[in-house]
Parts: structure tokens; C-alpha cells; sequence
């Protein structure tokens, strides 16, 4: 039979008008977002007291029976308000930050996107403020979604091993506290009476440098606690490795960890002495047979290094009776590796040892 036909036509209409449903599902949506907008920019210049559904509808160029299609109450908008709006700032920091991975970078980019953000969006500011009063579940709900994501994303920074100063329990505290000095902020150079409007260059300088401050204190807070864990449980020293030593030379190494380091994550000055010393007495123990004991050093060259093995090149300069010269370099990660130190070492045993007593 024929598409024209009466059964043809009885199944066309039958079939779901797709287009229509989509068109009304679309008309809805922006009506219901015309409506936030709408009581956005109400509370945002008149405050919630303020914010009636007369005004909100009539902003929104909508009949206040049509309201009640999409809130079931001037509260149910009010509980929804901020947390929209506030979903929309995370969507726009995420698109801001793109790919960028580096945690200190990409709080300059979510620091610098919240304030453009209030810039296209000045009401949020009243929104959120106001709404720990006249909407306590939306405040609540806001901060705990704020709180979550920058907890995921400090979270993934820590397990980059960025972030090492700080424990699990502290980072609430440290978003908490940067939520706040944006909202500080906020007020102080954009919404108080007198205030420019703008954020000043300065302040994004002076944000960022109180944080980097912050990230690397704590890092060598961190260390320093280490260390002092470690001296507490034993002895704080590195543990040498002799790789040899003969009666002319020796070349010892020391792997050194946070514990023997100093709060700039230095090799402190009191390790390498000991390497100098532990590699000098493996070359002066071995050609003596009595036991040889330091009576002089003189240490030079002494430079700051990161390096995670220090290597001590010994060599017996001169050996006289029970007295024995020994020359020490430490270098970094291998004997041809950047000088740190060089020492002079004086040996005796015996009755010459008593000489320097």
C-alpha cells in the first residue's frame, strides 16, 4: 500500500515528533536558565531580602505562574542559585587552566580566572556572601563542592611529589585558606566602597609570591622535621661506603637523604666534614699498625650541593713514622663529578699523637 495511503498516514502518526521534543526540552532548560540569571542579578543588586519572584519573572520576561513549572518555591531557586553559579566558576577556571600540570602555575591561572570570572559575573560576589544567611544548604553545598575539587586537585599534585611539605590533614587547611584570601581580596579591590574595580598587577605578584613562600617553607620544614625524627630514633649520620682503600688511597661514598640536609636542602656542612674525615682515616688506618687518630684538619673549597651521593677521594700525601699527611676531595656523584670540598688531614699514632694533645 501506498505511503499515502490511510494505513501510511496512521503510521506517521504514530511515529515521535523528535524535533518538537528536542525543541521543548531546549525551550525549557532556557527558561529555567533565564530564571537563575534573572534571580542572580536581582540578589546581586537588591540583596536576597530583596529578591522577590515578582522581580525575578519579571526580569526574566517570564509569567510568574511559569515560576512554579521550574521552583517549587522562591527558597528551592534561592538553594539553587549559588551552587549553578558556582559550578559555572569551575568550569571556567578548569577551561583556563587547559593542560597546564605544574601545581604553583596552575594556582596562578585559577587565581587570575576567579577574578575574571567575577568580572563577567560581579552578582556572584553578593550571592555568595549573603547566602550563608538567607541560604544555608546552597552555602553549604557551594563550599563543599569548592572544598572537593581543589582537594582532588592537590591531591594529584601530591602524588607528583609536589606539595611534599604538607600532610593529607593539612591540605583542608590550606585550601580553606586561600577560598578565604580570595574572597578577601575580592572585597578589598573590587566590590568596597571606593574600591578601583580592577585587580592590580601587584596583588597577583604578591598572592603568588605569600604561596610559593608557603610550598617551599613547609618542603623544608618538612626535611627538618625529618631530620629530626631520624636523630631522635639514631645516629643522624650518612653511612659511608668504602668502594677501597689501600695504604695510598681510598674512595668512600655517602647517599644522603632529607635527614642530612640542611632547610635549603644543602648537604649540611657537618656531613661532608665527617666524609672527609671517614675517607682520610680509611687511607691512614691502612698503612699504620697502630691505630692512627686525626689531630689536624683544614678544610677549603666548601661549596653547597643538592646532589644525592658525595664522593671522597683520599690520598697519602706523606707518610713519617706514626704520622701521616692525606689529602681529601668530595665531588658529586662520581670522582670526575663538581667539587664540593677539599681537606688537609693530619694522622698520629702513639707517642706523636701525644704531641698535639
Amino acid at each position: 500500500m501506498s505511503a499515502e495511503g490511510p494505513r501510511g498516514r496512521g503510521t506517521a502518526a504514530r511515529i515521535p515528533n523528535v524535533s518538537t521534543r528536542v525543541s521543548r526540552a531546549d525551550k525549557s532548560a532556557a527558561t529555567r536558565r533565564r530564571l537563575l540569571a534573572a534571580a542572580a542579578h536581582v540578589v546581586g543588586t537588591d540583596g536576597y531580602a530583596n529578591a522577590s519572584v515578582a522581580k525575578i519573572t519579571t526580569r526574566a520576561r517570564v509569567a510568574q505562574g511559569t515560576f512554579y513549572n521550574y521552583f517549587k518555591s522562591q527558597q528551592d531557586l534561592f538553594d539553587q542559585l549559588l551552587p549553578e553559579l558556582g559550578q559555572q566558576l569551575l568550569d571556567y577556571i578548569r577551561k583556563r587552566l587547559g593542560a597546564s600540570t605544574d601545581s604553583l602555575e596552575r594556582e596562578e591561572i585559577g587565581f587570575k580566572a576567579f577574578f575574571e570570572f567575577l568580572h563577567r559575573t560581579p552578582e556572584f560576589y553578593r550571592v555568595l556572601n549573603e547566602a550563608e544567611t538567607f541560604s544555608p544548604k546552597a552555602f553549604r553545598d557551594h563550599m563543599d563542592n569548592m572544598m572537593q575539587g581543589y582537594l582532588r586537585a592537590l591531591r594529584r599534585s601530591k602524588q607528583k611529589g609536589e606539595l611534599g611539605g604538607f600532610s593529607d590533614d593539612e591540605l583542608n587547611v590550606i585550601i580553606c585558606s586561600l577560598l578565604a584570601t580570595r574572597n578577601y581580596l575580592a572585597y578589598h579591590y573590587i566590590y568596597r566602597e571606593g574600591a578601583s574595580g580592577d585587580l592590580p598587577a601587584a596583588v597577583i605578584d604578591a598572592y603568588m609570591k605569600f604561596i610559593t613562600g608557603g610550598v617551599r617553607y613547609a618542603e623544608r620544614r618538612g626535611r627538618a622535621d625529618r631530620r629530626r625524627r631520624a636523630a631522635a630514633n639514631g645516629p643522624w649520620a650518612p653511612k659511608f661506603e668504602i668502594v677501597s682503600a689501600t695504604a695510598r688511597a681510598a674512595v668512600v661514598n655517602a647517599r644522603l637523604s632529607d635527614t642530612h640536609r640542611d632547610l635549603s636542602g644543602a648537604a649540611q656542612r657537618g656531613v661532608v666534614f665527617q666524609l672527609i674525615e671517614a675517607a682520610g682515616a680509611a687511607v691512614a688506618s691502612r698503612g699504620s699498625a697502630r691505630p692512627m687518630r686525626l689531630v689536624n684538619i683544614a678544610v677549603g673549597a666548601l661549596a653547597t650541593s643538592r646532589a644525592k651521593t658525595l664522593v671522597a677521594s683520599a690520598h697519602c700525601d706523606q707518610r713519617t713514622g706514626g704520622i701521616a699527611q692525606v689529602s681529601v676531595r668530595i665531588t658529586e656523584d662520581n670522582s670526575e663529578g663538581v667539587i664540593v670540598a677539599t681537606g688537609q688531614l693530619l694522622f698520629a699514632s702513639g707517642q706523636d699523637a701525644a704531641r698535639y694533645d
